[in-house]
């Protein structure tokens, strides 16, 4: 855990912010050589990426700080320190989706395409970002005795809840996770000729990946739905099954509208 890199006076380099900086640098990099293999225009793709980002940062912090409000209460000035950490996955999903596709649209680019050329950034920068959080000591997991669990020093958020014991990396199986999913999307993206298809199948992995892999991770009381000793329901896993659902409705709906277009008769 090494949440603050490099400090010289005033100046403070964070690693969480760092690698998120990281995963935009990447990801853009990444998002304009797909856009220049579509052949889409690299200046307005521009455009909706930094939208997309500026939409996904503002609405993982919003939700966060709605699931933590009571710990702003009196130091609202705190809600603007991103750099330290606080942001959820899929307020920051479904914000930059939103943004991202209604900007797509605005500056007359075919939104499904774009979002197909995003598609391995999104997956590459879940991983990055995943480590940034391990770095910062956020996100931890759950106890655990095997041989791979980590004990966090003793002012980090798992040694002040869970003492000084081993805990589940959960940070890094979610790193995992991204970096899986990446491996998977970059040659299927030649494949799928249906637009919009890499996009959600990046969606339902991501819901689909989730769901066990929170049982590792730790958690809000209140956040829990339902506790049977080690098997814990939470809020974020039954979003992730109706995540993963909506997924697969999408899948289903632009592979129907695409084989309907297809055996269209020409005028």
């Amino acid at each position: 855990m090494h949440p603050e890199i490099l400090r010289l006076g005033l100046i403070h380099l964070r690693s969480y912010g760092l690698l998120l900086a990281v995963a935009f640098l990447v990801g853009t990099w990444l998002a304009l050589r797909e856009a220049r293999r579509v052949q889409l225009d690299e200046d307005r793709l521009i455009t909706v990426i930094l939208v997309t980002l500026v939409a996904a940062v503002l609405g993982a912090r919003a939700l966060f700080v709605l699931e933590h409000i009571a710990d702003y209460r009196g130091q609202w000035m705190s809600v603007l320190r991103i750099w330290q950490g606080g942001l959820t996955l899929y307020g920051g999903l479904a914000a930059g989706t939103m943004g991202g596709l209604l900007t797509a649209r605005q500056v007359g680019l075919p939104i499904w395409v774009v979002a197909d050329a995003l598609t391995p950034s999104l997956a590459l920068g879940t991983m990055i970002g995943r480590v940034g959080c391990f770095l910062n000591g956020c996100c931890y997991g759950r106890p655990t005795r095997l041989a791979w669990g980590v004990v966090f020093p003793p002012d980090s958020f798992a040694s002040l809840e869970f003492g000084p014991v081993p805990v589940h990396p959960s940070q890094l199986y979610f790193a995992l996770a991204g970096l899986v999913l990446f491996a998977i999307l970059w040659p299927l993206r030649l494949r799928l000729r249906t637009p919009g298809l890499l996009f959600w199948a990046l969606v339902a992995g991501l819901a689909g990946l989730r769901i066990p892999l929170d049982f590792t991770r730790a958690y809000e009381a209140d956040a829990t739905l339902a506790d049977a000793g080690a098997i814990r329901l939470t809020e974020s896993q039954l979003t992730s099954a109706a995540l993963l659902l909506f997924a697969l409705l999408m899948i289903l709906r632009l592979r129907r509208e695409a084989k309907a277009r297809g055996s269209a008769p020409h005028a």
